[in-house]
């Protein structure tokens, strides 16, 4: 018998049994979505153009508890558009501050706008989102790096919005943002078996961005971080 196999299965039964308990948990609420378009939640931008990550503020005003899902779209008309980095569960009557990443890089951030939920990032932006560190400043920028790529694809532009804010406000040189866009244009390309023509065809409502790793495929990983070899 291969006990490796036979781990391997266990713990994956282990997972998903874990998924459900942590679903069944976060049921116990309203989802932000719901909660937002009865009125009962706020959402402001907090944070200047140029910050990484950026740090968005809810407010539940209701009565039940509200869900926060990483992944989750925040729109504006004036502002970029942001995507939730942390699961988070917000109390009745209070408020929290999330950290969020930019979707949008032609246009900047501005603070005190008020946003509104727009849905769900697509499925490779939210494996980039949920394997990023947001209270990290270097991997939050790596994450970042990655997500403008899957976002903008061969439209990026290093001068104008976001981005021209981001090398203004951490004094980084345009040739330096080139520079860590092109090797996070290949760890994504990498990762997510992506070739250099659909990298560069790519944006935010293309289909290969709805991709995801099997439950499998995440356990291994997992366990190669921590250099466990299965």
């Amino acid at each position: 018998m291969n006990y490796r196999i036979v781990l391997v299965i266990f713990i994956i039964f282990l997972f998903a049994a874990g998924l459900g308990a942590m679903n069944f948990i976060s049921a116990k609420g309203l989802t932000l979505e719901s909660a937002y378009s009865d009125g009962n939640v706020n959402i402001v931008q907090q944070t200047p153009a140029g910050t990484i990550p950026h740090q968005i503020n809810i407010e539940n005003k209701g009565k039940d508890p509200v869900n926060v899902q990483k992944g989750t779209i925040f729109s504006s008309n004036s502002s970029q558009d942001l995507v939730i980095a942390r699961d988070e569960v917000i109390s009745p009557n209070s408020n929290i501050s999330v950290p969020a990443y930019c979707i949008e890089p032609d246009q900047k951030a501005v603070e005190n706008n008020k946003l509104a939920v727009a849905g769900m990032a697509p499925e490779v932006v939210i494996d980039i989102v949920s394997s990023s560190n947001p209270e990290n400043p270097s991997e939050a920028i790596k994450a970042q790096f990655k997500i403008w790529n899957v976002v903008q694809g061969s439209n990026f532009n290093v001068y104008k919005g976001e981005v021209a804010a981001f090398s203004q406000k951490q004094g980084i040189s345009f040739f330096d943002i080139k520079e860590n866009m092109s090797t996070a244009k290949i760890e994504v390309m990498t990762k997510f078996n992506l070739t250099e023509e659909q990298m560069n065809n790519i944006t935010i409502n293309s289909s290969l961005l709805n991709q995801s790793r099997s439950v499998t495929d995440q356990i291994l990983a997992w366990f190669n971080e921590l250099e466990l070899n299965i």
